[in-house]
């Protein structure tokens, strides 16, 4: 009986489930044709009257949406012959463009070919989305190319995917704060950087938010401004913790005053006697790179510093020699040398390796046996772009863009995973991906960094810091 009773309970839900599920029958005999995927039945249907704009059917399109959907290039090709409407929506709004930039393999035919027929490749649906957005989310495809050829702009999405970012951003901050006590270079100067190349070039930000990040920075370091100027080794790894915290401050345009000045002299003690900075190696990748320390280092004592031509001119001579290892070595590597003003055809030395490093996927790894990131991504083409190595129709720099774009998550941020010892103990920024919340953040702030440089900026830079902006 309670066997009965559980077929039962499993039949009766079965039947509801059947009973909800939806009507999947063609309208016409031309829909059906074409779910089956019958060309040579479409064309017979076609030729014996059938009317290729007669119904709607699933999303709400005419008979052609289902062939583009399947990239059956005989029924679209029929049904354009017979008179189909290229320039018809479907319910959402989405055009026939949209539907042939879907297309998987890329096959770039049917987009030019509705183009020439002049269907919008600008247009959007009602959720915004353009034929464009459809076809990124498949890489840097023939179909792309196709698209911005024919005048089609990503500038849209990379707005939205940089307002995204940095809206998350700059909401996480103050709860890092709140929770540490203390700014970071994840939650607070990476985020300055990004927001500050954001706003020059017109997207929108919470000023109010990059006003409280500054003061938190602040608030961090004036209490020891007296231990700093003494030269004091209480502030851990200061070539990269308070270096950071200059460059964002920078970046924000901070006007120097007796706390940067302290600030800038504990860490002009870091300089080694090769020209390097030292940096304690222990948190991967933020924490983890002598060249990360000298790059920070010469840009934090040239907005900063005083009479730091010779200390930066030192570092810079190390920089050109050094061997990097890690993405994290390379990018910073560039990113120095350029603070440092190194002549163009080193500079483009370093590039080239640093591209060499790029992967298949159009993105950067921080390491060789690790996944591609956004951190790494991000890093990487910042500095390509900062140093003037890379425009925006690069080959390289278009992957690397559509990489980012396609692997940032609906909430804004980009999920990069922690590999770091915890020195610090975890706390609950309200980034999101738990564990992995604050090298996320930095990635996430990499990331839209590199994405807001896709276009020139609205309006020049002050000189005093136009290189952290550029």
């Amino acid at each position: 009986m309670r066997l009965n009773r559980t077929l039962g309970l499993l039949l009766g839900a079965s039947m509801c489930a059947f009973a909800q599920f939806p009507d999947f029958t063609p309208p016409t005999p031309l829909f059906g044709a074409v779910i089956r995927g019958d060309a040579n039945g479409v064309k017979r249907l076609l030729e014996q009257g059938a009317n290729p704009n007669d119904g709607r059917f699933i999303g709400g399109g005419p008979p052609i949406f289902l062939a583009l959907m399947q990239s059956n290039h005989a029924m679209v090709e029929a049904m354009i012959a017979k008179g189909a409407d290229v320039k018809a929506t479907d319910d959402m709004g989405s055009t026939t463009l949209m539907w042939a930039a879907y297309d998987e393999t890329g096959n770039p035919e049917l987009v030019e070919k509705l183009i020439r027929m002049g269907v919008d490749p600008n247009a959007r649906n009602q959720k915004g989305e353009t034929a464009m957005e459809w076809a990124l989310r498949r890489g840097e495809t023939p179909i792309v190319a196709a698209l911005r050829k024919a005048g089609a702009s990503d500038a849209s999405l990379i707005r939205q995917s940089v307002e995204k970012a940095i809206a998350l951003l700059q909401k996480s901050g103050p709860q890092f704060v709140k929770v540490s006590g203390c700014a970071s270079c994840h939650n607070q100067n990476l985020p300055q950087m990004a927001t500050a190349a954001a706003r020059a070039r017109g997207y929108a930000v919470d000023e109010a938010g990059a006003s409280y990040s500054v003061k938190s920075v602040m608030a961090t370091f004036k209490p020891v401004t007296a231990d700093m100027a003494a030269g004091k080794p209480n502030i851990p790894d200061p070539a990269i913790s308070v270096s950071y915290a200059l460059v964002g401050l920078a970046a924000e345009k901070y006007v120097p005053d007796a706390t940067t000045a302290a600030m800038a002299h504990l860490v002009s003690l870091m300089q080694m006697p090769d020209g390097s900075f030292t940096a304690f190696t222990a948190r991967p990748p933020i924490e983890s790179s002598v060249f990360t320390a000298t790059a920070l280092s010469i840009r934090s004592l040239q907005v900063y510093g005083a009479d730091s031509a010779e200390r930066v001119k030192r570092a810079r001579a190390w920089l050109e020699t050094a061997q990097p290892v890690s993405g994290e070595d390379r990018a910073m590597q560039l990113l120095g040398l350029t603070w440092a003003g190194a002549y163009s055809q080193t500079l483009r030395t370093v590039a080239d390796s640093l591209i060499a490093q790029q992967r298949p996927d159009g993105g950067w790894a921080q390491s060789p046996a690790l996944e591609t990131d956004a951190y790494a991504t991000g890093q990487a083409m910042v500095a390509l772009k900062l140093s003037g190595q890379a425009r925006g129709f690069d080959p390289a720099w278009q992957r690397g863009m559509n990489y980012l774009l396609r692997t940032q998550l609906d909430d804004g941020s980009w999920l990069v995973r922690s590999r770091s010892f915890p020195v610090q103990p975890y706390k609950e920024s309200g980034f999101p991906h738990g564990k992995n919340q604050w090298i996320s953040a930095a990635g996430t702030s990499w990331a839209a960094w590199a994405l807001s440089l896709h276009e020139a900026p609205a309006a020049p830079s002050s000189p005093m810091h136009s290189a952290a902006l550029r």
